[in-house]
């Protein structure tokens, strides 16, 4: 740790265990317009993506008609789901404490919706609007690499001194293009494909030493 100068977090699936929530309340929200699709092909399709690739995926396989937006629908959803069951990933609030370099999110999710994990599970402790970033505030996602440079250029730090932790291929992706080194969070079963990378993987924060 000591050779870097800010830690990139990404959130979903690195700080807050939300894949299975989400994409559970994905394809539930999919197969009542009409599409056939489980928690596993939710997250097999949209895992770590731009949430417009989702609404483009409704337009074009829907069966039933419906008339709300289906991104603001979900986002009503998932804060309730996320105020009563969303945790941690095991061991991030006491790593994070441990801490004695600079730390921020870079996230594909919105402000809004980063806002309600993090005061959800007790990690607003830590992250403001200081040194929390979305993919929405520069129009720019993951598998690019501008989101993580924008948050480096705002944290004042170099980008061959940051480490990212991610838990996707869009965010491992993107890391490695903006010249970071860059950690995975493994969910056996869920997200294996991380491990095709010559990168350092963990299950649980408590696996890393500081």
């Amino acid at each position: 740790m000591l050779e870097y100068k800010l830690i990139i977090f990404d959130c979903d699936g690195s700080l807050v265990d939300s894949e299975s929530l989400s994409n559970k309340l994905i394809s539930n929200m999919m197969n009542e317009v009409g599409i056939n699709m489980t928690e596993t092909q939710s997250l097999k399709l949209f895992k770590g993506t731009h949430f417009q690739l989702i609404t483009e995926y409704v337009k074009k396989h829907k069966t039933i008609e419906f008339d709300y937006d289906f991104e603001k629908e979900f986002r009503t959803r998932c804060q309730l789901l996320f105020e009563n069951d969303l945790k941690t990933i095991e061991g991030a609030i006491p790593f994070i404490n441990k801490l004695d370099i600079p730390y921020c999110i870079a996230s594909n999710g919105p402000q809004n919706k980063m806002k309600v994990s993090l005061k959800a599970t007790g990690l607003d402790a830590f992250f403001t609007k200081v040194n929390t970033f979305s993919a929405y505030d520069i129009d720019s996602f993951k598998p690019n690499p501008d989101l993580f440079l924008y948050a480096a250029e705002k944290m004042g730090v170099e980008t061959d001194k940051c480490l990212v932790i991610e838990d996707t291929v869009p965010g491992i992706e993107a890391a490695l293009s903006a010249n970071m080194d860059v950690w995975g969070v493994l969910h056996p079963g869920i997200n294996d494909e991380i491990k095709t990378y010559d990168i350092k993987t963990f299950s649980s924060f408590k696996e890393l030493e500081i």
